[in-house]
């Protein structure tokens, strides 16, 4: 009973352990929408509900205004909306499919979805930078004269989503674009999200003035009363008189916040349109007649605003995917057409969910920076060359029994009485004078000799018979060739030890590496990872820590039976 009493609180002591290291590897898969939860199984594995609502949140780029637009929703957060089965409706669901998938589509009624995130790097992002790596064959200065400024990595290259609708924007082009624009032709049409002028009308005119939470305010002001804000849809013309209200913020919306290319002017010709360029302008060159189709940018699009300014309001029409495909059937055929894309493809987006942070740090730590490069090369270093000098070093005291071993020994254990801190400036402005600051010679140079090494393997090497040295020496065998084939061959458990001490000392070096080598190109993980997560969200901290762990995991793993041998040495001796 003793026994097994012992063995239980054993194992519930265990379970405080592996508790949190599970909540840490489930915390590492998950994204802003379920980064607060702490079960160790994600509710996105078990729960297509839940993988629906990431779905959503990775499409329209963590906005749920987005989403609000697209969907005629008022939702604060991406754990509210829920998918309703009475709304199916496969025909027009079908009917979005071929309405999303024509080749003339205009760029400016669509976004592509998972191409912007807050702090986790969707799948979209990363394709892009990608592809604009190969495109300029990874050269960075050329990407910047590009995009006319300076970018100092890949994981600098952010896309902010075109706001397509609003007046004040307009894309500047170049390869970027050119990228997003060709990933957006192939994107499956579940994946991309139409432009509402409703809820952008909503979301400017209509919110600010009344509030979202109801609709009561809003019917006091204008004579066609709402019972929700997803029954009211934009009219493609200006509002009559008898809704004096509506017209004049329709007026004012079209005037002040929407950008001329969704506006058409009905019965206009190009002739008149020549005329006006001619007349009011000045200008002799023809420019085509916008259609509404067409995205206008630059002084085209000042030409075809002081055209609409010369146009009575009641000629103005609004041009958009909900006036073609139709404005009551559009909000639920793309909720449908959504949650059947994540029905079809679970499997897939759990994998993908699940991977995504793992992959986003592998991306930066393996393929677009050297930090993995330096601390394979760092620790190498510090290994070998530990090995070589502190036992080198107490071979020669126990080997020839100096007169003064010991006060040498009681010097190099004073030096532990100092914590590393203390040296850290001394060294700094030692390495600064000899101009070695952001090498590996500054990084290495403090593993070299260690005090308590040497102390430890003195002992060890004094506990050797003696015999063997004699009979080698009998035989002929030098000095050095006795070190390496008795000493050292005999000293593997010890030096197991010692070899895992300097590499976790190196590893998990992170002030002194961070002083000596700020450079980016000379960075350790220990410092991509401060680095990181100053910039990642807490997941894809989790999943960096995760892959982090692996190499001394590895490395404990390959020396532990050479320690575990080192128990039994002294009697096989």
């Amino acid at each position: 009973m003793i026994h097994g009493s012992i063995i239980v609180v054993l194992l519930l002591g265990s379970l405080t352990m592996v508790y949190p290291f599970g909540v840490m590897l489930s915390g590492s898969v998950r994204s802003e929408i379920d980064e607060a939860d702490l079960d160790l199984i994600p509710r996105f594995w078990i729960d297509d509900d839940t993988l629906y609502r990431k779905y959503l949140e990775t499409k329209y780029n963590q906005d749920i205004n987005a989403f609000n637009r697209a969907h005629a929703q008022r939702h604060f957060s991406f754990r509210d909306p829920a998918w309703d089965s009475s709304q199916t409706d496969p025909e027009q669901v079908r009917k979005l499919e071929d309405f999303l998938k024509q080749p003339d589509l205009p760029i400016h009624w669509q976004n592509l979805g998972g191409i912007y995130g807050v702090r986790t790097v969707p799948e979209n992002l990363r394709e892009l930078r990608s592809r604009l790596s190969e495109r300029f064959d990874g050269d960075l200065d050329a990407f910047s004269r590009d995009v006319g400024a300076p970018v100092a990595n890949w994981q600098a290259v952010v896309l902010a989503v075109p706001d397509w609708a609003s007046r004040r924007y307009d894309h500047p082009g170049g390869a970027m674009f050119d990228a997003y624009f060709e990933m957006l032709n192939e994107a499956p049409p579940a994946t991309r999200q139409l432009v509402s002028l409703t809820g952008r009308f909503l979301e400017t005119m209509i919110y600010p003035q009344y509030g979202r939470s109801d609709t009561g305010e809003y019917n006091k002001h204008h004579t066609v009363a709402l019972e929700d804000y997803a029954d009211f849809h934009l009219p493609a013309a200006v509002p009559g008189e008898d809704q004096p209200q509506l017209r004049t913020e329709w007026i004012e919306f079209v005037n002040e916040e929407l950008n001329p290319s969704f506006i058409t002017v009905e019965g206009a010709s190009q002739e008149q349109y020549d005329d006006f360029l001619a007349d009011t302008l000045g200008l002799q060159q023809s420019e085509p007649l916008p259609d509404g189709k067409t995205w206008l940018s630059g002084p085209q699009r000042r030409h075809y605003q002081q055209f609409l300014e010369s146009q009575p309001v009641e000629n103005l029409r609004l041009v958009g995917p909900e006036y073609v495909f139709g404005q009551a059937a559009l909000p639920a055929a793309t909720a449908e057409l959504e949650y059947n894309h994540v029905l079809d493809h679970v499997t897939s987006l759990r994998w993908t969910y699940t991977l995504r942070n793992y992959i986003n740090v592998l991306d930066e730590l393996v393929f677009q920076g050297r930090a993995l490069l330096n601390t394979v090369i760092f620790c190498t270093l510090a290994i070998v060359l530990s090995l070589l000098i502190n036992p080198m070093a107490a071979y020669a005291m126990s080997r020839f029994q100096l007169p003064s071993t010991y006060k040498v020994l009681l010097f190099l254990m004073a030096t532990m009485a100092f914590p590393p801190m203390v040296t850290l400036i001394p060294q700094f402005i030692m390495l600064r004078q000899m101009g070695l600051l952001n090498t590996f010679v500054a990084l290495v140079l403090p593993l070299l000799a260690n005090g308590y090494m040497i102390f430890l393997l003195k002992g060890f090497f004094d506990s050797l018979p003696r015999e063997l040295y004699e009979a080698a020496r009998i035989d002929g065998a030098s000095e050095t060739r006795m070190f390496f084939q008795i000493t050292m061959a005999l000293s593997k458990p010890i030096l197991a030890v010692l070899a895992l001490g300097t590499f976790t000392s190196a590893y998990m070096m992170f002030l002194y590496p961070l002083l000596v080598a700020p450079d980016p190109d000379m960075w350790l993980i220990s410092v991509w990872l401060f680095q990181y997560q100053q910039r990642a969200s807490s997941a894809g901290v989790y999943a960096s820590v995760v892959l982090a762990s692996i190499p001394t995991l590895f490395v404990f793993l390959f020396t532990q039976r050479t320690i575990m041998r080192g128990i039994v040495v002294p009697t096989e001796k």
